[in-house]
């Protein structure tokens, strides 16, 4: 199925177990042991770029363009955190999701999230002509 034929309200999840790699002191010493928002963000791009990936010709590939984080509660290492990507729209190349994230005891985050349909080998040389 293409892209194109996913509908709004369509939705996936994936989870994480929290662990060191994922804590926001390895990012700012002297913060928390305590899942990081840059994790959180990391989780919600996974889950929408794996998903779309299933829905993607040969030759393309998604790129994240935008996500809004909105995280609202503190976890711990060995809980699990599970975000829900759903989509909101899916307009010609761009793809937008809402999304909320839970780690089985409070909900810890939400919001949105875009991704675009690319050309893969277009993109590598846009990238490779910014190294000249």
């Amino acid at each position: 199925m293409p892209v194109s034929d996913l509908k709004a309200g369509d939705s996936r999840q994936e989870s994480v177990v929290v662990a060191k790699e994922h804590f926001a002191s390895g990012i700012v010493p002297g913060t928390p042991d305590v899942f990081s928002t840059p994790a959180l963000g990391a989780l919600v791009e996974r889950a929408a770029a794996l998903w779309l990936q299933e829905h993607l010709e040969p030759g393309q590939m998604t790129v994240g363009a935008q996500i809004v984080i909105n995280h609202t509660a503190a976890t711990p290492a060995g809980l699990t955190v599970t975000a829900t990507v759903s989509i909101e729209a899916v307009e010609g190349r761009k793809v937008d999701f809402l999304w909320v994230a839970t780690d089985g005891v409070d909900a810890v985050g939400n919001g949105t999230h875009r991704r675009f349909v690319v050309d893969e080998v277009r993109f590598e040389q846009g990238v490779a002509g910014k190294r000249k």
